[in-house]
């Protein structure tokens, strides 16, 4: 019971800031959404590419890649691509 209590007040916190960040800053919320579609996009693309190629370098698209690309951008499309270098060539 104390489990449902604690996620339902950090679920209403979570609302309650989602909804003045929106209110205040819209273009946080657009700036966000692009920078994560555009790089979706770019890991789509140099995911294709790189396994046409036959390299073994693949980020795929999932949550957390999404996230960091919104986040961090092009830094974030880089360090995931970083990572994977790292770790498929270790």
């Amino acid at each position: 019971m104390d489990n449902i209590i604690l996620i339902a007040i950090i679920v209403i916190c979570i609302v309650l800031i989602i909804g003045c960040v929106i209110k205040h800053r819209p273009d946080l919320i657009v700036n966000f959404m692009l920078r994560a579609c555009l790089g979706t996009a770019g890991i789509y693309l140099l995911d294709m590419i790189f396994n046409g190629k036959g390299y073994g370098v693949i980020v795929g698209i999932n949550g957390v890649t999404v996230m960091t690309t919104g986040f961090l951008g092009l830094p974030g499309f880089i360090l995931l691509y970083g990572l994977a270098i790292y770790y498929a060539f270790q």
